[in-house]
């Protein structure tokens, strides 16, 4: 079979591949496996694109031949060391390029860069990198340079690559770049869905729960923190200081959720809103020790910020620094109706239910009673050695008092009263 007819089968299954939804990664690992097999003689590859993340700015994926493909990301608050800078992607990226050509051996060679001293130094003798600029989403520059993809490639044949393997890169590229546009817009709505929704609720909007109403009733452990004395805390500490301190209360509290296996749903003001959903007829056990969990850890990592953190300036030696940091979790569990509320023209995924409303009264309650983790009695009942009654109490708008639990050890169990105000 000829070259050109097996590069135009390449195309044509790129093309395919465009309407069918493709995992980028996969997408990009098997075209330069079918590039090889096509008669390029490629040998490493690299794919590189700007993208919409809360942690990352870029991602990027190598390949080497018999290697596979493997992504890598990068994130924004990374710090620089500079090999960025210094690289052929940045290169053509400020200078706008759409090609860029090393030789890495013979009376040509051009070695400018310290990846390609790396390169040549383990027997690769040509170097070509191509560009597509399009728009992802509203990432207007990347890195200082334009927005678009990247692509490098890279030979050990001797002699480097050929006129026809160049031509051919150049026109895959452009294929290529369809297939690819398509599949990181995706990636990026995604993305952007996990991190404002959570990945239970981003996954059902995904799928076509839009309308207002969508949704459906599930069991579920709902988690509740709140902080403690912000208003007095906002009030009285500069904007940059209060600022710092929201950002150490949502470590504690919202990632430990996250690293639990939990779903956020809201933030209230200060109030973090999750969910444990129970999968299945015997999944409670599993939700509700991760849920408990995620309240051991949150009182672990508060722990490790007061320890860090010293007494703000002018602060008196006196004011207890925990009162600085002081939040509740409340934790219950039953049935909720979980989805799309809301007016038809701006909706959130979210939860409503009696159990919604059970552990917004605990919160209130643990404000009264000085409370740091209270817990109703289908949770404790999962663990018992693990919490101890707290006596009923009068919930406001129940008429039956609700007995309550507090940690068995109460080592954090107890906020003082200015803490719990």
């Amino acid at each position: 079979m000829s070259h050109a007819t097996l590069m135009s089968e390449v195309e044509d299954w790129l093309i395919a591949e465009a309407l069918h939804d493709p995992d980028i990664v996969e997408l990009f690992g098997t075209l330069c496996t079918r590039l090889h097999a096509a008669g390029l003689p490629l040998e490493r590859a690299a794919l590189s694109w700007p993208t919409l993340h809360p942690l990352f700015q870029s991602e990027q994926i190598y390949w080497r031949l018999g290697g596979g493909a493997e992504l890598f990301q990068y994130r924004h608050d990374a710090v620089s060391t500079g090999a960025f800078e210094k690289s052929p992607f940045y290169y053509v990226l400020i200078n706008d390029l759409t090609r860029f050509r090393r030789r890495l051996e013979g009376p040509d060679k051009v070695i400018d860069f310290p990846v390609l001293e790396e390169l040549a130094e383990a027997g690769f003798t040509d170097y070509l990198m191509t560009a597509s600029g399009f728009r992802i989403a509203d990432v207007k520059s990347y890195r200082g340079g334009g927005a678009g993809m990247l692509a490098s490639w890279s030979t050990r044949r001797e002699g480097g690559f050929s006129q026809r393997d160049l031509e051919a890169l150049s026109r895959i590229q452009r294929f290529f770049a369809v297939a690819c546009h398509a599949s990181i817009q995706k990636r990026v709505m995604v993305n952007l869905a996990n991190a404002y929704l959570g990945e239970t609720a981003a996954a059902r909007v995904l799928g076509g729960e839009v309308r207002r109403g969508d949704g459906e009733r599930i069991r579920a452990v709902v988690w509740f923190a709140d902080l403690r004395g912000s208003t007095r805390l906002s009030n009285g500490m500069a904007a940059e200081d209060y600022l710092a301190l929201l950002r150490g209360y949502y470590d504690c509290t919202a990632q430990s959720v996250i690293d639990e296996g939990g779903e956020i749903l809201d933030f209230i003001g200060d109030g973090v809103l999750a969910i444990f959903p129970i999968r299945g007829d015997t999944g409670g056990p599993e939700a509700v020790r991760a849920a408990t969990r995620a309240a051991e850890a949150a009182l672990r990592r508060r722990r490790d910020w007061l320890e860090e953190t010293e007494l703000m300036p002018g602060e008196a030696e006196a004011s207890p620094p925990q009162g600085r940091l002081a939040f509740s979790i409340s934790m219950t569990l039953g049935e909720v109706m979980f989805g799309n509320i809301g007016v038809p023209g701006r909706l959130t995924f979210s939860v409503i239910g009696q159990a919604v409303n059970k552990v917004s009264r605990l919160d209130d309650l643990s404000k009264r009673i000085g409370r740091s983790v209270l817990a109703t009695k289908a949770v404790a009942d999962v663990d018992p050695q693990r919490w101890r009654s707290a006596g009923s109490w009068k919930l406001l708008d129940y008429e039956t008092p609700v007995e309550l639990f507090v940690q068995a050890d109460d080592r954090d169990a107890f906020l003082t009263v200015a803490e719990a105000s």
